[in-house]
């Protein structure tokens, strides 16, 4: 009984240890600066990182961000693999797919979601960034 209490305990560790260093990497990502000035300026947006094979991309991220563009038609939404953007995941240090940038209307990269995230969390992300007046 009690090996299975410390299996337990030790496999706790190890999920909420992964959780942290999942958010401290999203975290430092996002505070890297960087701008992506070969994506669409002008507006707000996202872009997803994806795979050919990303079945959890396909399957929740895609809803989600058709939910998101639903309720803010000011979004612009660009999806690219990782074969298209090799310098960009090396540089923010992207290891999982999909992963989302949240970017300004500069293409200041301003969050990074690494693993899935739902429409909810990027409308509170992209509320803190709003497009400046010359771009609305």
């Amino acid at each position: 009984m009690l090996t299975r209490i410390i299996i337990l305990v030790v496999i706790v560790a190890a999920v909420a240890a992964f959780a942290w260093y999942m958010r401290w990497r999203s975290q430092k990502a996002s505070e890297q600066g960087v701008v992506l000035t070969h994506f669409p300026l002008g507006k707000v947006g996202v872009i997803a990182i994806t795979t050919e094979d990303c079945v959890q991309c396909e399957r929740l991220q895609k809803p989600a961000l058709k939910r998101l563009q639903t309720q803010r038609d000011d979004i612009e939404v660009v999806w690219r693999t990782v074969d298209q953007e090799p310098e960009l995941v090396k540089e923010l240090g992207i290891m999982t797919v999909p992963s989302t940038l949240v970017r300004d209307a500069h293409g200041k990269v301003v969050k990074v979601n690494l693993g899935y995230v739902d429409d909810r969390v990027l409308m509170q992300q992209l509320s803190i960034v709003s497009a400046p007046p010359h771009c609305a």
